[in-house]
């Protein structure tokens, strides 16, 4: 379970914890960003596993700049890699990750564009290589295209957001899973 956590003094790093023989255990802070907010930002991170390997992204704004992150683990969630920042500048947050047969991620976010808001994805690998980023639609800078999200369902991925009023649906796109991942 990964989530935000939130210290004494304000500061809204991401923190785990993991379920082991039938009991919580705290595994404390993922990556000191020091995200000081005196709120509580609806931008949480999200989890991908398969078997031992999980990935891990998350959203902050420390120092008053967006950035959208993922770790690795190999161990099942006990540690975590170094982070490996996703965004291009802009992030905005509202992070989904999935992981591929070959152990790399689909890491999903919104972020700042030239012309609006961007649902990007971008491909990373466990050792920190990263793909090309990819827009995957134009959606609202606000709320309105809710928290996308994207899953593996067989060779393809399945992506989805919500299309403010006056349309007011979600939105899917779909896409072959990439290169050598597809086995």
């Amino acid at each position: 379970m990964a989530y935000r956590d939130r210290s004494d003094n304000e500061v809204r790093d991401i923190s785990i914890a993991r379920l082991v023989d039938g009991g919580w255990r705290p595994g404390g802070s993922v990556h000191p960003d020091g995200w000081e907010i005196a709120g509580c930002p609806v931008n949480g991170p999200a989890l991908a596993s398969m078997g031992d390997s999980v990935a891990l992204a998350w959203f902050t704004a420390a120092q008053d700049e967006g950035r959208a992150y993922v770790a690795f683990s190999l161990d099942g969630g006990n540690s975590f890699g170094a982070p490996v920042r996703v965004d291009g500048g802009g992030a905005l947050g509202r992070v989904d990750v999935e992981l591929l047969p070959d152990g790399s991620a689909v890491v999903l976010w919104v972020e700042l564009g030239q012309s609006g808001a961007d649902l990007r994805a971008r491909r990373v690998f466990t050792d920190g290589r990263r793909g090309p980023a990819t827009v995957i639609a134009r959606v609202g800078s606000d709320r309105s295209s809710g928290h996308p999200r994207v899953v593996r369902s067989g060779n393809e991925l399945v992506f989805a957001w919500g299309e403010p009023a006056p349309a007011s649906r979600v939105a899917v796109a779909v896409a072959g899973v990439p290169g050598d991942a597809a086995r």
